[in-house]
C-alpha cells in the first residue's frame, strides 16, 4: 500500500511561536489515519498545511483530490438543508445524486426542508459531512467530526466513514474522542508541541488509547 500523503522536514511558525520544526509524516492510501494530541499540539495546523491553507518550509505532497470538513460548520443558516446542498454543489461542481442514501444513514433526511438555523450542533455537523461526502474526493480531512454530537450520531458518522473507506477513500481525522478513534481508525499518530510522539496501528495497541495518550502526553 503506497503513501498518498508525504510530509518531509517541514517548518512552520506564527510570529514568535514555532509550530513545526523538522516534522515528517506519511499517510497510506485507503486507510483511516487519526491525528490526536492535546489542544494546541498542531493537529489543525497540520490539516491546513496539507490542504494548502498554510505554506510551510519543506516538502508536502498530497497525491489526490481532497475535501476538508472544518471544526466549525460554515453553512447558510437562512437556507434549508437541501438548499445548502444545492449551493455547495454549484460552487464545488459536484453531483447531488445519491444524497438521500447518505442523508438516511445520517438521520437528517426529514430535516433537509428545514432552515439550518433550526438545526442542533450535531445536525449541522452531519449536514456538513454530507456535503463533503458528495464532493467525492480521494482524500477526506475531518477535523473534530464528532464534536458536539450525541452517541447515536457518532454511530451514524462511523457508518459513513466505513462506507468511504470501503470506496477506497483515504480519511484523515482529528478528534479528542479517543474511544471513537479506536472504533474507526486504522492508524493513530499522536502529536505534542508539533512533534510526533508515536504512530501505531490501532489494532496493535497494547493498552487503551486513552491510557497511552495520558502516558505519552505527560512526559
Amino acid at each position: 500500500m503506497k503513501d498518498i500523503i508525504l510530509v518531509e522536514n517541514i517548518e512552520k511558525a506564527f510570529k514568535d511561536k514555532e509550530v513545526f520544526c523538522d516534522f515528517s509524516l506519511s499517510i497510506r492510501e485507503k486507510t483511516v489515519h487519526a491525528l490526536v494530541g492535546p489542544n494546541g499540539s498542531g493537529k489543525t495546523s497540520l490539516l491546513r498545511i496539507l490542504t494548502g491553507i498554510y505554506k510551510p518550509k519543506g516538502h508536502v505532497e498530497v497525491k489526490g483530490s481532497y475535501a476538508m470538513l472544518l471544526e466549525n460548520d460554515y453553512l447558510y443558516e437562512d437556507k434549508t438543508g437541501i438548499e445548502n446542498i444545492n449551493i455547495y454543489s454549484l460552487y464545488f461542481n459536484f453531483s447531488k445524486e445519491g444524497y438521500k442514501a447518505y442523508a438516511d444513514i445520517l438521520g437528517i433526511t426529514e430535516d433537509l426542508d428545514r432552515k439550518v438555523s433550526t438545526y442542533s450542533k450535531g445536525m449541522k455537523r452531519k449536514l456538513s459531512l454530507l456535503i463533503i461526502v458528495l464532493m467525492d474526493r480521494d482524500i477526506i480531512f475531518l477535523d473534530e467530526v464528532t464534536s458536539g454530537v450525541d452517541p447515536i450520531s457518532r454511530v451514524e458518522i462511523r457508518k459513513i466513514i466505513k462506507i468511504l473507506k470501503d470506496q477506497g477513500k483515504t480519511i484523515v481525522i482529528t478528534s479528542h474522542d479517543l474511544s471513537e478513534i479506536e472504533k474507526v481508525a486504522d492508524l493513530v499518530t499522536m502529536i505534542k508541541d508539533g512533534k510526533i510522539l508515536f504512530t501505531k496501528e490501532v489494532s496493535q495497541l497494547g493498552e487503551g488509547l486513552e491510557d497511552l495518550f495520558i502516558e505519552e502526553g505527560s512526559k
